[in-house]
């Protein structure tokens, strides 16, 4: 990000903890900003990143993750998690960014996410996942 235009605004407690696996959610975070910068972004374009982290009442995360970037066309929207699937082929993109990040979401965290883009105004990402795994879920 630092070569680049691009800003990142973060919204989340300073005394707000999880206990889990740092490096999945690591993972689903770098996943997320290369995909921005490979996809949301061209190379000399201004724009935000935000994340948002919260809380919830039945003891949940909710981690919101926004670009203001291109947007993802509708038509290919429900396939963004298909394992090798991209648009970038030729520059640099596997398909497996995000169909990685879907598998840490629901495998490894138990959790669920969501996708929400208009084309020309952004994506968001909303996961949800438990802040403690149970005993008898940890590794």
């Amino acid at each position: 990000i630092k070569k680049t235009h691009i800003n990142l605004k973060l919204d989340c407690p300073p005394d707000l903890w999880l206990l889990g696996y740092p490096g999945a959610v690591s993972q689903i975070l770098t996943n997320f900003v290369m995909n921005s910068l490979l996809h949301a972004y061209e190379s000399d374009q201004h724009g935000t990143i935000s994340l948002a982290v919260q809380l919830l009442p039945n003891d949940k995360i909710e981690l919101r993750y926004s670009d203001d970037g291109k947007g993802i066309l509708a038509d290919i929207q429900s396939k963004i998690f298909d394992p090798f699937f991209t648009t970038q082929r030729g520059n640099g993109g596997s398909g497996l960014g995000l169909n990685l990040v879907y598998n840490i979401v629901h495998q490894t965290l138990k959790g669920t996410i969501q996708v929400h883009s208009i084309e020309g105004k952004g994506t968001t990402f909303i996961l949800n996942f438990a802040r403690q795994l149970n005993a008898s879920e940890q590794i």
